[in-house]
């Protein structure tokens, strides 16, 4: 007989097995399986009062929440032996979403509560929940949440019970439940490939892996566009791999290809968050997603939708916290590839004036970092001139380097979708404030490509000196890379395009890098001839810096060809001008030129001191190949005084710095350091015959 109202006898109490099967060809998630583990086993859980484990599992939809819970939950079973409830709360489905009594009443009935004895208000039905639940060890599943308020009812009171809830927000207000937070992202490509393989067969695709990669990446990682994927080349057992791979390469129809049959489409699944933003942050989602870029900057975005970042951030926040971007550091941002396209393809009429905005804020970025770095240098674009009183945006050379090496890949993204879009002023100004960063940290097959779209933007601007200084830049690279003949062949045209223009600023950039490629070729009387002539165009456009540098390059030419009086007069007088105008960096290189003058007079000590001076200013600096250039030379003074010990050292030490840079500079620490491994060899007596 059932006691009083609200209560049922144990004896009569029924043990739910509420669990969905576990999907087909689950694979992976190991590290989300082990955080739901820790959560139930209550490790690190600090709570005095004992409440249930309540983990919440946040991601985008499509993302294989309910696959990870549902996994979990059933592998778990038999550790919550008075029953598992499981309830798909529908929080962004197009129906409406399920409201926390009807849940909860399913609940009550399911644990044996009578339904005329379910309470018809929520406040009563959580009390029952409570009562009913204490002390017993129950499994919940809480699916498809959409706010704290709908799931906080359904939880237990009773501390031998867990609860998983799988959302695409953040349910910030779980967290005062004692609530965990288990982060999902896209499988990582192998897992992707490997949940592919299981879906077709592993015969099947023996033979097509690269398709089936290419298949994973359009896919997005994301589970269920996979499951889609697999599923239909299951059924269509004569198509190869490479069938689909060219449906799903037209971004049109992508959406709807990878959409399950029969089920809510991904762009429906994607409508269902996106409806729920409020207008601000719906602006940004379709706005932003014009980014080319992999990494989205609060600056960025700001500049997108005209905004303050203040703003900019707090909606990139909401969108983050839907799952419908992710975090990927302080204040960046990333877009799933398929949750890009859904943004893409909702109407805007102001998402054509997004690209522009973007790369006019980049090139503001990077000019005021640039200023930082080498803050005398000329350029042709004016940006420059708009932050000359304005205080630094970085505090050091350094940390300005680093923020343009970390958004290259969004700024040649952005180059390139400028380029196609013919945004030309823009894209040959971005390619010009590419230089600070070549000229330090090399990446050679992004500089020659971003300045090759430079050169393309210039002359399609009829803008002579532009693409002048862009062919400058680009010959540049070859000279790093040791490509003389082609460095000339574009230096060549910018001194005719400079001398047309009546730049004369271009014109002796070009000649001094004329200068740098007869060097290279041996040529060195040529090579001081064409320094020469720039020099005095320097010397005519007051230009110190210019001047300065055009005497070290001499002097670099000269001790090249052993004239080393001729080149140590020339070397000191630049030295001279660098002090006066404080350009320690460009001192720091003429000092590894005057240390190996020293070294070859036996001015040992003379010659480390500039080194050492030298490397303390390039440790500063952020790039490793003029670190290395002192490296080499300190080693040449170390072979020098017979110490190659200590030549091994510092040739291994600039190896690995150069290492991922690549160029002649590699090849040269590389031949030097074998070199010495020979002459060790050569120098090691043979070793004794071993004795019958």
């Amino acid at each position: 007989m059932a006691d009083d109202i609200g209560t049922v006898s144990p004896s009569v109490t029924p043990v739910p097995r509420q669990l969905p099967p576990v999907p087909a060809h689950f694979t992976s998630r190991t590290t989300e399986l082990e955080a739901l583990d820790s959560a139930a086993d209550g490790q690190g859980n600090d709570s005095v009062d004992r409440s249930p484990a309540v983990t919440v599992v946040v991601g985008p939809g499509g993302v294989g929440k309910t696959a990870l819970a549902v996994t979990w939950a059933v592998r778990n079973a038999d550790r919550f032996p008075e029953g598992q409830l499981y309830a798909d709360l529908r929080g962004f489905s197009p129906e409406t979403a399920v409201p926390p009594e009807d849940a909860l009443g399913a609940f009550l009935r399911a644990l044996g509560v009578p339904p005329e004895r379910v309470p018809v208000e929520l406040a009563e039905q959580a009390a029952l929940f409570r009562t009913t639940t204490a002390g017993r060890r129950l499994l919940l599943v809480v699916d498809n949440a959409i706010s704290a308020a709908q799931v906080r009812p359904l939880i237990p009171a009773s501390s031998g019970c867990v609860v998983v809830v799988t959302s695409r927000l953040r349910l910030d207000g779980l967290h005062a439940e004692g609530a965990r937070f288990v982060d999902m992202a896209p499988l990582p490509q192998e897992h992707a490939v490997e949940l592919l393989t299981r879906s077709v067969g592993k015969s099947r695709v023996a033979g097509e892996l690269s398709d089936v990669k290419k298949l994973a990446t359009l896919c997005g990682r994301l589970p269920i566009a996979l499951r889609v994927a697999g599923a239909r080349l299951a059924s269509r057992p004569k198509w190869p791999v490479a069938r689909m791979v060219a449906e799903l390469r037209d971004e049109r129809v992508r959406l709807t290809k990878l959409s399950p049959v029969g089920e809510a489409s991904l762009t429906a699944t994607f409508d269902s968050s996106y409806s729920a933003l409020p207008p601000h942050a719906a602006r940004l989602y379709r706005l932003v997603s014009e980014h080319p870029g992999p990494a989205v900057e609060v600056g960025a975005a700001a500049a997108a939708v005209r905004v303050s970042d203040d703003g900019a951030e707090e909606g990139l926040q909401v969108l983050a916290d839907a799952s419908l971007l992710e975090e990927t550091g302080e204040g960046s941002y990333r877009f799933h590839d398929l949750v890009r396209l859904h943004a893409r393809a909702l109407p805007d009429d102001e998402r054509f004036d997004v690209v522009p905005r973007i790369a006019d804020w980049y090139l503001h970025r990077m000019t005021r970092a640039n200023m930082v770095v080498i803050p005398t240098r000329w350029r042709v674009s004016t940006v420059s001139a708009r932050y000359e009183n304005s205080p630094s945006l970085f505090a050091t050379g350094a940390e300005a380097l680093q923020w343009l090496d970390d958004r290259l890949p969004d700024i040649v993204a952005v180059l390139e979708e400028t380029l196609a879009l013919r945004h030309d002023e823009v894209t040959w100004q971005l390619s010009e404030a590419l230089w600070e960063l070549f000229l330090y940290r090399k990446h050679y097959q992004r500089w020659i490509r971003t300045q090759e779209i430079g050169v393309i933007a210039a002359r399609r601007c009829a803008d002579a000196v532009a693409e002048s200084r862009l062919r400058c830049q680009l010959a540049s690279a070859y000279l790093n890379l040791g490509w003389f003949e082609a460095a000339e062949r574009e230096c060549s045209k910018a001194v005719e395009l400079a001398r047309g223009a009546g730049s004369r600023h271009n014109e002796s950039v070009a000649l001094d890098q004329l200068g740098m490629a007869a060097q290279g070729r041996g040529e060195f009387d040529r090579a001081v001839g064409f320094f020469g002539e720039s020099l005095v165009i320097e010397q005519e456009l007051g230009i110190d810096r210019g001047v300065a540098l055009r005497h070290r390059r001499i002097g670099e030419a000269l001790l090249q060809a052993g004239r080393t009086t001729d080149a140590a007069r020339h070397l000191n007088l630049a030295q001279r001008m660098f002090a006066e105008i404080g350009d320690v960096k460009a001192g720091a290189r003429g000092a590894i030129a005057l240390a190996r003058i020293d070294a070859r007079a036996g001015e040992i000590t003379a010659a480390k001191r500039r080194l050492e001076h030298a490397a303390a200013v390039f440790a500063e600096s952020g790039s490793a190949v003029y670190q290395a250039d002192v490296l080499l030379a300190f080693a040449e003074v170390a072979e020098g005084e017979g110490d190659l010990d200590a030549a091994r050292g510092q040739l291994t030490e600039a190896l690995e710095l150069v290492r991922t840079v690549g160029g002649p500079q590699l090849e040269l620490v590389r031949t030097r350091l074998a070199a010495l491994a020979a002459d060790r060899d050569r120098s090691q007596p043979p070793e004794p015959l071993a004795s019958e």
